[in-house]
Parts: C-alpha cells; structure tokens; sequence
C-alpha cells in the first residue's frame, strides 16, 4: 500500500540552487578579470577575488581551483567572448570562414575575429607569460599550442583553395601565421605603441596577404 504522504510529496529541484552557482561563477570570473588587469597576477589573491564577488574563498577554491585555474578559467571566457560551452571551432564566426572559397576573404574574415580575440585574451596571456608561477607558464603554452592548430587548420584551408603562393608549403604557412598571430605582436604594436585594434588587423593582414598569397 503506497503511503500518501510519500506519494504526494515533491521531487526536489535544484535548478535554483544550480542557477544561482553559475552566477556566483560569473561574479567570481568577472572580478578576478578585473583585478588581475588592475593588480597583476602575483598581487591577486583568490580571497581578494572571492571578496570582490561577495562569495567565498571556499567557494571559489571548490568551483573554480587555486589562482593559476582561476587565471585559466577567465582566459577560456575570454577567448570565446562568454560562458558558453562552445569549442571555438564550433562558433558560427569560425564556422561561416569555412564556408568561403576565396583565399583573401578566407585571410581577411579570420584576422577580424583574431583580433577581436586578441583584445580580450592578449592583457590577460601576458600576465601569465611574465609571471613566475610555472602553472601560469603552462597557461601560455596551451594557448600557444591551441593557437598553432587553429593556424594549421587555416593553412591548410588556404592550401585546399589553391590560394597559397607558388613555392610556399604549408608548414611555413603554418609558421608565418603563427608569429603573425603572437600576442607579443599585439603587445608591441596596440598596448606599447598606441595602434588601433584596427590598424593592427590592416598591417597583419598586408603583411600575410603578401607573405602567404602573393
């Protein structure tokens, strides 16, 4: 015989609770953010992050990690422009260059969203690389390594489009769309000589439509 006051009795939801972490998340990334553009990374602290979000260290350390994964975690926010669970490659900006057949369009499509990329993630990647903390260090050369096989999957587009000049193969394609692409470009040029977002994409794209297309 069923008890009805089992049987009556509500299942639990969690969405709520569910829904209020993800935007305890989303404070606590928004100010470690900012904080490590302002402080720097050696002088953020996870409970100066913590404080900033009006949660707890506990929190933070138990959802999110110690301050390198903190680092990481605003950096993947940061690539992709929000909190979506969504690859880069799976975006509709990277998926509509795809769909393209010709070579310059190709080129000039990525380098607007490189750059607009670059505003967001080069601050944050430069932190990382002149830290001394090694698990920063690791940030840079994951970004580094996803980067070269995103400049591989372009270069080779380039390749499928007949587009690559006569006498240029696809591994120094690969290169020269690597370096051109390096957030210590963007760091020389935008935030320690003043150029534009703007013209930084323009010089990029001369310099690659010429080295890479002819």
């Amino acid at each position: 015989m069923v008890d009805e006051s089992v049987k009556g009795r509500r299942q639990y939801d969690a969405t709520g609770r569910r829904e209020r972490a993800a935007a305890s998340r989303r404070a606590v990334l928004a100010a470690a953010h900012r904080l490590l553009l302002i402080d720097g990374y050696a002088a953020t602290t996870v409970p100066d992050v913590a404080a900033a979000a009006g949660v707890s260290a506990e929190f933070v350390y138990k959802n999110i990690g110690r301050k390198a994964a903190l680092l990481g975690a605003v950096l993947d926010v940061a690539l992709a422009g929000d909190d979506a669970p969504l690859a880069m490659a799976e975006r509709e900006s990277i998926a509509a260059l795809r769909a393209l057949t010709d070579p310059a369009e190709v080129l000039a499509g990525y380098l607007v969203v490189m750059v607009g990329v670059q505003v967001r993630v080069a601050p944050l990647l430069l932190l990382a690389a002149r830290s001394a903390d090694p698990d920063a260090g690791a940030l840079v050369v994951k970004a580094d390594t996803e980067r070269l096989a995103g400049m591989t999957g372009l270069a080779r587009h380039l390749h499928g489009l007949g587009g690559l000049r006569p006498g240029l193969d696809v591994d120094t394609a690969v290169d020269l769309l690597w370096a051109y692409t390096a957030p210590s470009l963007y760091d020389l040029l935008v935030l320690r000589r003043g150029w534009s977002p703007s013209a930084y994409r323009e010089h990029v794209r001369a310099a690659l439509t010429a080295a890479l297309l002819g």
